[in-house]
């Protein structure tokens, strides 16, 4: 296989004429028997085309300049396929097609910035992620080249990131953008495999966090607060906590919530949705994980409202749920996501199989589900007063 490329000339490709008689002209690009078209733009009837020279013949009006255009975009071409040989980088026919697009990066922080722009994930907290790891990278070097990106550079951000005060977990989190960009980068051609610069001798780090839950008694103190007159705003984000507390759901479930979700089964009501993060579908017997489940729905019920929980911010709500712990007497972090971590302890601490945690969290592996069982010292009690001598 070579990296040569023959360019050609095509009227017609299709043998379709437009209600106006015209067809176009294109540039067909040839490669390993493989081909790709190019339009130049230029829409003309069949009579003034000549075939044999493949050209638009020099009687027609206006022949010079539009065979002139035509001549342009082969030149354009073919001068990406000659600098890419200099540089002697592979040329596929899809670098040519990206090339005339516009997509043509010389700097891998273009290229990053592009696809950040492209990005079709819906989930706001990795658009974001995504986006704050673009803005260091410009941070601590404003254009980087795609050849730069090598050990070396990759141990430079690392030290960077450290002095920056950013914990391993979240530095780990920067470099698995940097890695996915990488890997984009070499599937388009742009960076070339023998290249990669996260081999054996640069590992991404991570370590144990102490992830933050609430116990049964800190749960009850918040379903007990009476959030009444100046407090009454935070009453339904006490409940999308105590829900998620529940239910195991994240906040972009919670708020994706709709009628649509639920399901009567024997007189008892199911709950059956695709996670927003995960697209993995979750099944969830409700009037099994909390008597107060159903209640919390019931409430939100209404006719001209599809989603229970769907006008609220993620920020909004883990502004106040501070609030809603400091009035219940709680000093831990409290954030919405501590409601998935209490579900899980909570399972976990009453016995219930770790298969059965795993299904309801809709993790893809036990493994991950496992880290619960180490937060409780709960969980361990229980287990132990089990063991009879």
């Amino acid at each position: 296989m070579n990296n040569r490329v023959i360019f050609s000339t095509v009227y017609n490709r299709n043998n379709r004429l437009t209600k106006k008689g015209t067809a176009q002209i294109e540039v067909c690009a040839t490669q390993n028997g493989k081909r790709k078209y190019f339009g130049t733009g230029i829409q003309i009837k069949p009579e003034i085309w000549d075939n044999q020279r493949r050209r638009i013949k020099s009687t027609a009006q206006n022949a010079i300049q539009l065979n002139k255009q035509i001549n342009d975009i082969v030149q354009q071409l073919e001068n990406y396929v000659f600098e890419r040989k200099h540089a002697e980088k592979p040329l596929t026919l899809d670098f040519l097609a990206n090339c005339m697009q516009g997509k043509d990066f010389k700097y891998f922080t273009d290229f990053v910035k592009y696809e950040l722009e492209t990005d079709t994930t819906k989930e706001r907290a990795t658009v974001i992620h995504k986006t704050t790891t673009y803005k260091v990278l410009r941070e601590y070097k404003s254009n980087i080249l795609f050849e730069e990106i090598n050990f070396d550079f990759l141990k430079g951000f690392e030290n960077y990131l450290i002095k920056k005060g950013l914990a391993t977990n979240t530095i780990k989190k920067y470099f698995q953008n940097i890695r996915a960009w990488v890997n984009l980068a070499i599937n388009k051609d742009y960076m070339t495999l023998d290249k990669y610069p996260f081999r054996n001798k640069f590992r991404l780090k991570t370590e144990e966090t102490q992830r933050c839950f609430l116990s049964p008694e800190e749960v009850q103190s918040i379903e007990n607060l009476e959030l009444i007159d100046k407090n009454a705003h935070l009453e339904k984000i006490r409940d999308m906590f105590l829900f998620a507390c529940y239910t195991g759901l994240r906040f972009s479930d919670i708020t994706a919530l709709s009628k649509d979700c639920l399901s009567t089964q024997d007189g008892n009501l199911w709950l059956e949705m695709k996670m927003q993060k995960t697209k993995n579908t979750i099944r969830l017997p409700l009037y099994l994980l909390h008597k107060n489940t159903v209640e919390l729905l019931n409430k939100y019920t209404r006719p001209d409202y599809k989603y229970f929980f769907d006008e609220l911010t993620n920020q909004y709500v883990n502004r106040s749920l501070k609030e809603i712990a400091a009035l219940a007497g709680i000093t831990k972090k409290v954030t919405f996501h501590t409601a998935r971590h209490t579900c899980a302890t909570f399972l976990l601490y009453k016995g219930v199989a770790i298969t059965t945690v795993q299904k309801v969290l809709g993790h893809k592996k036990v493994s991950v589900t496992q880290i619960y069982a180490k937060q409780m010292d709960m969980t361990m009690v229980n287990e132990l007063s089990k063991v009879k001598y």
